[in-house]
């Protein structure tokens, strides 16, 4: 993901905002648990560079996500904007992987970067998107929806209707990119409000160059992540550090599930071993859970 990438970190500012009273207000009303669930994935699982680090270096590529699957417990489906997979795809996915892994399917573009999010053709394709995720039964973790950078506010009627269109009973997150939605904090409680209503989780993209659109407008009991980072940069443990601790607050406010995928640059995500057992020692030291480190085949 390139979106809001830089070349050089020197100059931003990674710190997080306050909670808002309404984000705290919405999660206090849920069941809390002592123990979250919490969902990690690298960016893709057909890269070449992960074999030796990630995977065994004899793996095959027709292997790669039985590979994947051994190491992590969920994915961000980025692929799924090119269209909607057939049913044989899905169920090679379903197959590859443990009872207990999780994909989380990104909505194909043919719908989020239509001008009119909800004509006819982009209702059709919804349609062919809402059968493949219940065809993905208890795999399916969080659809998310990426608005197009021109999806601005003068768009909201049609946010509504596309939001309330979606089934309430099915996991979803929408990411708003344009920098119009977050001018404001007036606008920003009016579609953090829209999404509550409908069981929407906003999906909190950490990334260097857009620090707006990490807003923590939390809706639900969902926590979705979207981590932009550099894996050989030493600013990145201090931005683990940073979220643990903003974790450690929201799981006691009430977040239930944690997803969170991490992007890096191509040319980098050999080094995903190092930046995720990093994670997941703080993690597990903090909320008491056992997520096993992940095995790194270089060494």
């Amino acid at each position: 993901m390139k979106f809001g990438q830089l070349d050089t970190w020197e100059e931003v500012n990674f710190s997080f905002p306050k909670l808002s009273k309404k984000t705290k207000s919405y999660l206090s009303v849920l069941d809390k648990v002592a123990k979250p669930n919490f969902f990690i994935g690298a960016p893709v699982f057909s890269d070449k560079n992960y074999k030796g680090t990630l995977f065994p270096l004899e793996t095959r590529q027709t292997d790669f996500l039985q590979a994947y699957g051994k190491q992590f417990n969920s994915i961000e489906v980025a692929a799924t904007r090119f269209g909607t997979p057939k049913k044989s795809t899905l169920q090679k996915w379903k197959d590859s992987v443990a009872d207990d892994f999780k994909f989380s399917l990104k909505f194909p573009q043919v719908i989020t970067h239509r001008k009119d999010i909800n004509e006819a053709a982009a209702k059709q394709r919804l349609e062919d998107f809402l059968v493949a995720l219940d065809f993905m039964g208890d795999k399916n973790g969080v659809a998310f929806a990426v608005m197009a950078n021109y999806f601005r506010p003068d768009k909201f009627e049609g946010l509504v209707e596309f939001v309330e269109y979606l089934p309430k009973d099915v996991s979803f997150a929408i990411e708003l990119r344009a920098p119009e939605w977050f001018e404001s904090d007036s606008l920003q409680n009016e579609w953090q409000e829209l999404f509550a209503e409908n069981n929407i989780a906003p999906v909190l993209t950490d990334t260097p160059g857009r620090r707006d659109v990490l807003s923590f407008k939390l809706t639900n009991e969902n926590l979705f992540i979207r981590y932009v980072g550099n894996y050989s940069n030493p600013l990145d443990k201090k931005r683990i550090d940073q979220w643990i601790v903003r974790i450690v607050e929201l799981v006691d406010l009430g977040v239930k599930n944690v997803w969170f995928y991490a992007h890096q640059p191509g040319e980098k995500r050999e080094l995903v071993v190092d930046f995720f057992n990093y994670l997941i020692e703080r993690i597990n030291n903090e909320l008491n859970l056992s997520i096993n480190k992940l095995i790194n085949y270089k060494r």
